[in-house]
């Protein structure tokens, strides 16, 4: 499974966190910009823009979105999601309080998280 097999929820649930993980804090880096046309090339830019609208017009707070992502199922879409998201977020820094709405949502979806090794290291 990849992006483009997301259903309609679980793309608005990525697009969703990805403005949370990225965009919204005003300081995007050059590696995050780079994460974000990944998606944006996965989606197709007017789905990723749509998505983006309805995202900002449903999700007002964190509340609102975390109700919504509880609706999110699919253990696979999830894993992808997440994924997805704490590869954007790694790219630099991620602020604490991210970082903790991150982490509390691994812990509901029930997300594993196995760090690879950079194959760089020796």
């Amino acid at each position: 499974m990849n992006i483009a097999d997301l259903s309609h929820d679980e793309r608005l649930a990525l697009v969703a966190l990805t403005e949370l993980a990225v965009i919204s804090d005003r300081n995007i880096t050059a590696n995050e910009v780079d994460k974000v046309d990944e998606i944006v090339d996965a989606l197709g830019e007017d789905v990723f823009q749509k998505l983006a609208d309805e995202a900002e017009t449903r999700f007002a707070d964190r509340k609102t979105l975390k109700t919504f992502l509880s609706g999110i199922t699919r253990q696979e879409a999830r894993d992808i999601i997440y994924g997805t998201v704490l590869s954007e977020s790694l790219a630099d820094t991620i602020p604490h309080e991210q970082a903790q709405f991150l982490e509390s949502l691994a812990a509901e979806w029930k997300v594993s998280l196995e760090v690879e090794p950079d194959s760089t290291e020796k």
